[in-house]
């Protein structure tokens, strides 16, 4: 049966998200706010709408407007508040945290109107609505951020009932707490269910900088880590490599299209597994690699790439044998002048007489 199909899916969902490490699901979570906020903040706007258009039921209640018009209209300065403090601070803590900020500005409005009010056995009506604001802004937070808010709502109901006292109060509590938990359940299952989205876009996000023959990443991925000219989240040396298969045209006219092929992936695959986990490996061209080695200084790359020309020339497991040219050269800060650098490196190994490693 679906429900059976779409709890298992739920279970397995569930366990991909407990698997994650508090980067992974700090990353989640801003593509979560990312992905939602726009909503939330649209439909905030309407929630605060709505609540200046509830005037009209205060006429009914009280055949006058005056008494509730300050406090509905109360709720534009948490309107202004709101717009000035996310147009300054985009973080995802802030952005939630203001989002909430709102629609519990939005409560306080109803609890001022409600104490003007003539009769106010329609209150549990009034936060019952309030509920569908907290469903609303509740897509752009955590589980526990939700709870959280649905227990501040609890208190805001009970603290102010010492003044305003409802004459259903039992009701409005008897309402909120299966309602709270109703929200808490749907966010939890959003979160799911977003988790989902989250890694087809993840995939997708790969495929797109991944080669497809060799596996390593393809020039698409430095749209992602250079910006302004120069690598993101750099700290401590880096320097730059780039390697080309000595006479690869000759490998294809000798042996065959696939055999070059193969060729690359066998070289995209050892550069892969004989590099550091926060290092990149590139195709950067046909048979040509860039290698962008993070914590490592020249003289270190150097060496590893002369390790590597020694392996891959000894090497017996390849499809054909084959040596290759390297250049090295220092990441100065300027991308565009290091890739530059690198590449006079190669340019230099290649016209002196191919397999070695060339530093500029």
């Amino acid at each position: 049966m679906r429900v059976f199909s779409n709890a298992k899916t739920l279970m397995t969902l569930y366990k991909d998200y407990r698997t994650m490490n508090d980067d992974d699901l700090t990353d989640f979570y801003q593509s979560k706010c990312d992905y939602y906020q726009n909503y939330v903040g649209i439909s905030l706007m309407a929630g605060v709408l709505a609540s200046i258009g509830f005037i009209g039921a205060d006429y009914i209640i009280n055949g006058t407007v005056m008494p509730t018009l300050i406090p509905r209209l109360s709720v534009l300065i948490g309107v202004i508040i709101f717009f000035i403090v996310t147009h300054f601070l985009k973080s995802r803590s802030v952005v939630v945290f203001m989002d909430f900020f709102l629609a519990h500005f939005i409560v306080i409005s109803l609890i001022w109107s409600i104490y003007h009010l003539d009769d106010r056995i329609h209150a549990s009506e009034g936060f019952i609505i309030m509920n569908i604001v907290f469903l609303t802004v509740g897509f752009v937070a955590k589980p526990s951020e939700t709870f959280i808010s649905s227990v501040v709502f609890l208190v805001e109901i009970l603290v102010t009932n010492n003044f305003n006292h409802y004459p259903s109060l039992e009701i409005i509590i008897a309402n909120q707490i299966p309602l709270a938990l109703a929200v808490f359940v749907s966010h939890f299952l959003l979160m799911l269910i977003y988790l989902d989205h989250y890694r087809v876009q993840q995939k997708l996000e790969l495929a797109m900088v991944t080669d497809p023959l060799t596996q390593v990443y393809n020039r698409h991925l430095l749209e992602k880590i250079i910006t302004k000219n120069a690598l993101k989240d750099i700290s401590g040396p880096v320097a730059i490599a780039m390697l080309d298969i000595d006479h690869f045209k000759q490998v294809n006219d000798e042996h065959g299209h696939y055999t070059g092929d193969l060729t690359l992936l066998y070289i995209g695959q050892k550069l892969a597994r004989g590099t550091h986990e926060d290092d990149y490996v590139i195709r950067y061209g046909g048979e040509e690699f860039v290698i962008i080695l993070k914590n490592c200084d020249v003289n270190n790359a150097c060496a590893r790439m002369e390790q590597f020309r020694r392996d891959i020339e000894a090497a017996t497991d390849t499809p054909v044998p084959f040596t290759i040219s390297v250049g090295v050269s220092r990441y100065t800060g300027d991308f565009s002048k290091s890739i530059q650098n690198v590449d006079n490196a190669l340019y230099k190994a290649k016209n002196t007489g191919r397999n070695k490693v060339v530093v500029v």
